[in-house]
């Protein structure tokens, strides 16, 4: 304790005594840091979600190369009522969509109800009556695989490899348009691109997009909130930098590794932030406690401080170690995105440490240079 003691008074000592430049440097740190974080784009990988050092992320690489991917894209075919599945209308739609499915760059190994009737006319049977015939054969599971109990709604099915959500939408995006026309010439036919691979891309991105803007619009209610509950200015403004350098600087971590934006990631910044909030709050409640001891007016500020320093300063730097090693234990984890959770947690409250014994202080001692404490 004796050495945390010596060790954040020396830092903070050294830091009020240049507050203009510290704040500077916290500006600056803000501000890059801040950029990379603006540029992170949402990923989302299904085997992320599975442990990677298990037999099942092995059996999907297999079938990524044996099957041309494990993921099944769907694209769904439903009709009105009334209209049999074996209708030349209804044949020939499947038999379309199939095709475009096929060309569709991205995606193989295409199944369907036209992949039998493909099947039977190689062997120079085209009757339909066949064809109903072998889907009577069939086992009910399998054939549920691609028609529906009630004969109003159908699949036709292709395969991509287990890649980032974010290469995933360009294709399935690709795959939709390219069934317009189909739909245009069929209206009476409903189309649907779907699939667990589909939907995870479609909506993991806005999902990710909407908590990041949740989380960057809770920080700034907490700023204000923070202002209220001290009853101070100087705690609101003074929170704002140290508050978001960590977050900003995971984000650009993240930016540089070129891991992207995940679900693990809006969670790891969001617990790290409410824990290094807390210590910016006591922080801040007892430089004002050492205000009042001290009193008011010009130069009281850097004795304030470094009583405070002095107070907590080695509470911080425990607290925040401790944290980072209880929540960074989930690096030995199997699944990814828990490794990347207690990573990020990790940087994030190291980040925070610098926030509250660098530009904290910095903050609270230029805001009291031009704004001194009356009483």
């Amino acid at each position: 304790m004796g050495f945390l003691q010596k060790l954040t008074d020396g830092i903070i000592g050294r830091v009020i005594q240049r507050p203009a430049f510290f704040t500077l440097l916290g500006v600056l740190a803000v501000a890059l840091t801040g950029l990379a974080y603006t540029r992170l784009e949402p990923h989302y990988r299904l085997a992320d979600q599975v442990p990677d050092k298990e037999q099942a992320l092995a059996a999907t690489s297999r079938l990524d190369q044996k099957l041309t991917g494990a993921n099944p894209v769907h694209a769904m075919i439903q009709w009105k009522d009334g209209q049999s599945l074996f209708d030349p209308a209804t044949l020939e739609v499947i038999a379309k969509t199939h095709n475009v499915l096929e060309v569709q760059a991205g995606l193989g190994n295409v199944w369907s109800l036209d992949s039998l009737r493909r099947w039977l006319a190689a062997a120079g049977d085209t009757n339909i009556a066949t064809l109903k015939r072998y889907l009577d054969v069939l086992p009910e599971h399998l054939t549920r695989r691609f028609i529906a109990k009630e004969e109003t709604a159908v699949l036709v099915t292709a395969r991509l490899p287990d890649v980032d959500s974010s290469e995933i939408l360009p294709v399935v995006e690709k795959l939709d348009r390219a069934l317009d026309p189909v739909r245009m010439a069929h209206p009476g036919f409903e189309i649907a691109v779907t699939g667990l691979p589909a939907i995870a891309a479609r909506n993991s991105a806005k999902l990710i997009g909407e908590l990041n803007w949740g989380l960057v619009g809770d920080m700034f209610v907490i700023f204000i909130f923070l202002g209220l509950a001290l009853r101070s200015l100087l705690a609101g403004v003074t929170s704002i930098l140290p508050s978001v350098f960590p977050i900003f600087a995971t984000g650009a971590l993240l930016w540089a590794t070129g891991e992207g934006l995940q679900f693990a990631s809006i969670i790891a910044i969001t617990v790290a932030f409410a824990l290094a909030i807390d210590s910016t709050i006591h922080f801040l409640n007892r430089f004002r406690i050492e205000e009042d001891r001290i009193g008011g007016g010009p130069g009281t500020a850097p004795l304030a401080l470094m009583a405070t320093a002095h107070h907590i300063g080695p509470a911080v730097v425990l607290t925040t170690i401790v944290l980072a090693l209880g929540l960074g234990v989930t690096i030995l984890s199997h699944l990814p995105s828990l490794r990347l959770f207690g990573r990020l947690t990790s940087v994030c409250l190291f980040a925070s440490l610098i926030g509250q014994l660098v530009i904290l202080p910095a903050s609270i001692a230029l805001f009291r240079r031009y704004i001194p404490r009356k009483g």
